[in-house]
């Protein structure tokens, strides 16, 4: 029974990351409406379009700087809703929107809750047991590409105000379905609610011998931190944020995931979503094969996401993310070579490099971006957790932002063989980096994760002095 109780944390987080896939590639179905003269009563030049697809991403910032402490503060389950009320207030507005500023406004609002992938993705690694969490972490990768799918298959049929209101279908039923789960244990845990934690943890994971262990490994943590905390003097707030932002078990995690969301980012992951249709139609010469084209690389992608699910559960972390985004950041040189070849020598060969940065998005969905995201959600230790999510979504935000309003003036500057090779080469350094500080994390709880960055060991006796002597005896907890 506890399976089927994770499971419902996991269709929470598919479709949201469903309804995510819809915002991301929306652009490629706006743009083509706003920019063309006869197609819709809004009209907007290149530079507004640009900044409406780039929009969601600015708003972002301040989202992950309201949110980000608040889901340490307040829990995860509030702050998962207000993020599915924050985009279905934004479909609604871009439904009933008639000029770009209300679009801006719009994509803003939805902005808001760009952090609901990062938190949705930390709350399933926490209500789900280390073997499956790899794989469900993939799973709603794989949603994320449907949403992607329907929202360019939608654009055959429907106007882009159409598919604003189909889109608050997934919203809807996310909000129902997290209205029904309960709050993590992890964070009952960081608060000292230690028999709610211990509740909540056999709710979703019974009560074996070997969930014992696990959340007994969890509560005397989070007993020494307290215990810790309490007998540490009043200090400034500046000097206790700047003395956590240089810990050891903050500084690593915090270079580890950002290194994994600008390798993502670089590596075509949200600007070919959003401008797959510009780039193929620059490349075929055809807007209408460009629009099936953008269809297969969404199918491409989810058959691709469904492989990564058996690949992150077979293979080590390091050597999918490590192994197959060298190959990708391969892949993408070999793409932007293709389109200089081309141009240089004057080939007829225009499938060529359609065909190649299809094969890029393949080979980077099956181990690059879901391992990067899954080692991204695991990293931080969970009192960092708040921290963690702010900065590494400070920097997702501001990548993803510049990324998407400067992709379309990069392909017209230097092409789109150029705009592959500058991206190609942020990969490559990404992965150098990593190379050298990536720990591995394959099969390991979150708690494993967190005590082997700060290299702390614990054995048996140590739990049971940490338990033993729970600093707040108002607490009891008997396993």
């Amino acid at each position: 029974m506890p399976f089927y109780f994770q499971i419902l944390i996991l269709a929470a987080g598919c479709f949201h990351s469903f309804s995510a896939g819809i915002v991301l590639a929306y652009p490629s179905v706006l743009n083509a409406a706003i920019l063309s003269p006869d197609a819709t009563d809004i009209k907007a030049t290149t530079g507004q379009a640009s900044w409406i697809a780039s929009a969601h991403g600015f708003s972002g910032l301040l989202g992950f700087f309201i949110f980000s402490p608040l889901f340490q503060v307040i829990g995860r389950k509030p702050v998962n809703i207000s993020f599915e009320i924050f985009m279905i207030v934004g479909w609604i507005l871009l439904y009933f929107s008639k000029s770009i500023t209300m679009m801006i406004i719009a994509k803003s609002i939805q902005g808001l809750a760009m952090g609901g992938v990062f938190v949705y993705a930390i709350t399933i690694s926490e209500f789900t047991h280390r073997k499956r969490r790899g794989v469900f972490l993939t799973i709603t990768k794989c949603s994320l590409a449907c949403g992607s799918l329907l929202c360019h298959a939608l654009a055959i049929i429907c106007d882009f105000r159409q598919i604003a209101l189909i889109s608050l279908i997934p919203n809807g039923i996310t909000l129902s379905l997290v209205l029904f789960c309960p709050e993590s244990p992890a964070f009952y845990a960081i608060k000292g609610h230690f028999e709610d934690c211990k509740k909540s943890f056999f709710w979703l994971h019974s009560d074996s011998q070997e969930n014992k262990a696990e959340l007994k490994h969890l509560i005397s943590a989070q007993m020494e931190r307290r215990k810790s905390k309490l007998q540490q003097k009043k200090t400034p707030i500046l000097y206790k944020l700047l003395k956590k932002l240089l810990r050891r078990d903050f500084g690593i995690p915090f270079l580890i995931a950002t290194l994994c969301t600008v390798a993502v980012d670089a590596s075509g992951r949200y600007f070919l979503l959003g401008y797959v249709t510009q780039i193929m139609t620059e490349l075929v010469g055809d807007k209408d094969i460009a629009g099936y084209c953008s269809m297969v690389a969404d199918c491409l992608l989810i058959v691709a996401l469904f492989i990564s699910s058996i690949v992150i559960r077979s293979f080590k972390r390091r050597t999918v993310l490590l192994g197959l985004g060298a190959i990708s950041a391969s892949l993408m040189f070999i793409v932007g070579l293709s389109v200089v070849v081309r141009t240089t020598l004057l080939l007829n060969t225009k499938w060529i490099t359609p065909l190649l940065i299809l094969l890029h998005s393949f080979t980077t969905h099956i181990g690059l971006i879901p391992a990067a995201f899954t080692v991204t959600t695991e990293i931080f230790p969970l009192n960092h957790k708040g921290m963690g999510s702010l900065t590494t979504g400070i920097t997702f935000t501001l990548f993803y932002a510049v990324t998407m309003k400067i992709t379309p003036l990069m392909i017209e500057k230097i092409g789109i063989g150029g705009t592959y090779l500058i991206f190609g080469l942020c990969v490559t350094i990404c992965l150098v980096f990593l190379y050298f500080i990536l720990p591995e994390t394959k099969n390991k709880t979150l708690q494993e994760i967190e005590d082997g960055i700060k290299r702390v060991v614990r054995n048996e006796a140590d739990l049971e002095l940490i338990l033993s002597n729970d600093p707040d005896k108002s607490i009891k907890v008997v396993f």
